[in-house]
């Protein structure tokens, strides 16, 4: 997916965004046909649709951690000296969430077309994307620990992510990495590829103000409050099919499931955050089938919610523009 914007000195061509439309399609088809393959055996549909109560109350609690989430990247907007109508801000952020089934989530920088429509510079888009990854890995990892000792193969997991953060972070706040990372950019043969390159280390420059506690504190606050809701969805799915589990395992599956997805790069996690889950929990005593149930149940509810509502957004914005056509110098 390029997503590299014709702005701060990038010029590229509009990418066919039916191709990620298509993909999105094909991974979707696939986790259903997995889904239908698996549950001939475990029956776990079928306990689903038993479960629409917990699984209407799950949607209501993640549709509350979407908005806290928004809230945070909407101060770091601001923080940055990009302040954002509120309800227009919300559709391009809720936007990018059409594409969150994506490795590394990067397919959410649909963004960048949609808020800069509002004037905010792709390079302000792509840095307040770093941070609110880098946030969320870092909430999920002190969640996640919770639970760390159910399965020590998925607990190490924590660790690789914690490196890599901090390897993120400390990048963005040190001048002298990120010139030599400049320079590297400066002699990488092949300009798409140096392009990319010199984008995100500018992105990683955006990012670094951002981890001042003044801004950084906010955001965690808002963020550790977002995943916590999603957390407690998932304890309560649990709940629902009789899982007696103590607090601090409800709490931490879910988090480190969600970074073992992550570390897998296959897109949005499919496939293997689910089977993260069905791992720990089967380990804490679950039949299969239950705890297929739940790790299905709460995806439904959490990631292809979003894709849904991400969806709903795009589509909203893209009618929006068609009525009121805008330069064809815009990012997509």
């Amino acid at each position: 997916m390029r997503l590299l914007p014709p702005h701060d000195g990038f010029s590229q061509p509009r990418p066919p965004r039916w191709r990620n439309v298509f993909l999105l399609s094909l991974v979707t088809a696939g986790y259903l046909a997995v889904l239908v393959y698996v549950d001939r055996d475990t029956h776990a549909l079928e306990q689903l649709t038993a479960l629409g109560g917990p699984l209407l109350a799950c949607t209501a609690l993640v549709l509350a951690s979407f908005a806290l989430r928004y809230g945070r990247w909407h101060g770091a907007l601001r923080r940055q000296g990009h302040p954002v109508a509120r309800w227009r801000g919300l559709r391009a952020y809720l936007a990018g969430f059409a594409f969150t089934a994506s490795p590394g989530k990067a397919g959410e920088l649909l963004r960048i077309r949609y808020f800069a429509d509002m004037g905010v510079p792709p390079r302000a888009v792509l840095g307040t994307f770093i941070h609110e990854r880098s946030q969320d890995l870092l909430i999920l990892t002190v969640l996640g620990m919770s639970a760390a000792t159910l399965v020590p193969a998925l607990g190490a997991v924590l660790g690789v992510v914690l490196a890599l953060l901090m390897l993120v972070i400390v990048t963005s706040c040190n001048r002298w990495l990120r010139t030599r990372l400049l320079g590297l950019a400066s002699v990488i043969p092949g300009a798409p590829l140096k392009r990319l390159l010199t984008f995100l280390v500018d992105g990683l420059i955006t990012a670094g103000p951002l981890w001042k506690p003044n801004a950084a504190l906010p955001g965690l606050a808002w963020g550790t409050m977002a995943w916590l809701l999603t957390a407690v969805a998932f304890a309560m799915l649990c709940a629902a099919v009789g899982l007696d589990l103590d607090w601090h395992q409800a709490l931490g599956i879910y988090p480190i499931a969600m970074l073992a997805g992550a570390v897998s790069f296959i897109p949005g996690g499919v496939g293997t955050t689910e089977a993260a889950i069905v791992l720990m929990l089967t380990t804490t005593g679950a039949s299969l089938d239950a705890a297929l149930a739940v790790a299905v149940g709460i995806r439904l509810t959490s990631l292809w919610l979003a894709v849904v509502v991400g969806m709903l957004a795009m589509t909203n914005l893209e009618l929006q523009s068609t009525r009121s056509p805008l330069p064809s110098s815009r990012p997509y």
